[in-house]
């Protein structure tokens, strides 16, 4: 039996733009997003980026002007566009035809210097009244650009990413309320206007502050503050006034502190608890680790009192595999589920073996939760081996043991490992020992994924 469809006659109904009439026909039901309110399809259609929103006005007359007033997704980045020139000149053209708020604007694309006054043209325009997310990347050189005065009159910002520029010493203090991400890369701010800003912003979540200047010390009170990456200068620092000291006060909600593996780490200090579940890299360049009332100096643990049951990742730096730093973290941390160790390059060769352990001292991540350890830079040395089979030996409930390598390596170096590190005489019969070809990557390889990723300390292939 054939099918019967029911059908309705044509007929006329006025477009809700421009007073077009169209003809809906039998098969018009059939577009159901279509047929949605405008309002409805501009928070659709605000939610895509510059090119793909504007292309939604070339589907049918109904959506014909939906896009020139829905919020706008503004990215200087268009894959059509080559010289500056022309980008420029398109933005201005949107910011003129565009009847809708913005949404975000993001400036990423390298411009020179004469044309920055396009900045102070843009955003005073109503356009950008209730902006929510700024990305301004300014061209990396020695000067950095000073930030648009205009640019802090943004009081609805949620996100404000900024790299290469400085705050003038006499900017008005920045105030975003509904600010939860900054993001500051190459900035110089001096600590004043820093600390204003964050106090000024008491509902941020995360904070990402990468090789900035003009502070030294860095003081925080967030009680929404759930993940905070810092990093400072690693190589060729200058006489400049750089980041000493972090002193995180009231963070009861903080869940993630990741430290960039540098040389010339500031020293740390949480002084109430937390719900901290990641922690890293810990390296000898930070000069005093404060964990509540526990603390270590260039990572030798001198006084242990507090443990943190809560931190569950927890990655470390060490120029050479020290046991007795590792076990006295590893104290600390009573509920640890995986363990990042990494090593440095320059200091294979030089080493001596001088590992010692009680195989007696009780560690209860060890017995109990510990399940996942990473050993990075691996070369298959006699340190590196003799602390590996500690935790072959002690690690009860261990899951999954990763050598990441530098370089190829042969099967045969593969079999010569597994006899050196006594795999059989593993405690845990579960445990699986993989080898993996290591990523070392550039100085910000993790860090720009870090609040996205489950685990940002991963570096292998």
């Amino acid at each position: 039996m054939g099918r019967i469809i029911f059908s309705r006659p044509r007929k006329k109904r006025r477009a809700d733009h421009g007073g077009a009439v169209v003809e809906a026909s039998a098969q018009e039901g059939t577009d159901l997003i279509s047929r949605l309110p405008d309002g409805v399809l501009g928070t659709i259609v605000g939610l895509l980026g510059t090119e793909e929103g504007a292309r939604t006005a070339i589907l049918s007359r109904r959506w014909r002007f939906i896009w020139r007033c829905a919020p706008i997704n503004l990215d200087d980045r268009f894959s059509f566009l080559c010289t500056i020139r022309k980008r420029l000149h398109v933005i201005s053209q949107i910011l003129a035809a565009h009847r809708g708020p913005a949404r975000r604007l993001a400036l990423t694309a390298p411009i020179s210097s004469s044309n920055f006054s396009r900045y102070d043209d843009w955003f005073p325009l109503p356009i950008f009244d209730t902006l929510q997310e700024l990305v301004l990347h300014f061209p990396s050189n020695p000067d950095h650009h000073e930030m648009p005065a205009t640019a802090l009159r943004f009081r609805c910002l949620r996100v404000l990413d900024l790299d290469n520029c400085t705050f003038s010493a006499s900017a008005c203090t920045p105030s975003f309320p509904c600010l939860t991400y900054l993001s500051l890369r190459h900035v110089g701010i001096t600590e004043e206007l820093l600390h204003a800003m964050i106090s000024n912003s008491p509902g941020i979540e995360h904070i990402m502050l990468d090789t900035n200047f003009g502070h030294h010390r860095l003081c925080l009170s967030l009680p929404r503050l759930r993940c905070l990456a810092v990093s400072v200068k690693c190589y060729n620092r200058v006489e400049q006034i750089e980041l000493e000291d972090i002193l995180i006060e009231d963070a009861p909600s903080l869940e993630r502190l990741l430290l960039h593996e540098v040389n010339y780490g500031p020293s740390v200090r949480i002084t109430r608890p937390t719900k901290l579940k990641m922690l890293g890299y810990l390296g000898t360049g930070f000069p005093i680790i404060q964990l509540g009332h526990s603390i270590f100096k260039a990572m030798v643990p001198v006084n242990l009192v507090d443990q943190l049951s809560s931190v569950t990742i927890l990655a470390l730096k060490m120029p050479e595999p020290k046991l007795k730093v590792v076990i006295g973290y590893l104290t600390c941390f009573p509920c640890l589920e995986k363990l990042h160790v990494k090593f440095l390059i320059y200091s294979w060769t030089s080493f001596k073996c001088a590992l010692r352990w009680n195989p007696f001292v009780p560690i209860e991540c060890l017995d109990r939760s510990l399940k996942t350890i990473v050993l990075q830079l691996y070369a298959g040395l006699r340190t590196h081996v003799e602390f590996a089979k500690f935790f072959i030996k002690r690690a009860r409930v261990l899951e999954v043991m990763k050598f990441c390598c530098i370089g190829p390596y042969t099967t045969r170096w593969l079999q010569n490992q597994h006899r050196q590190l006594n795999i059989n005489s593993r405690v845990s019969w579960h445990a699986k020992f993989l080898f993996v070809r290591d990523c070392d990557l550039p100085l910000r390889f993790w860090m720009d994924d870090c609040f996205s990723r489950k685990d940002p300390f991963k570096e292998t292939r």
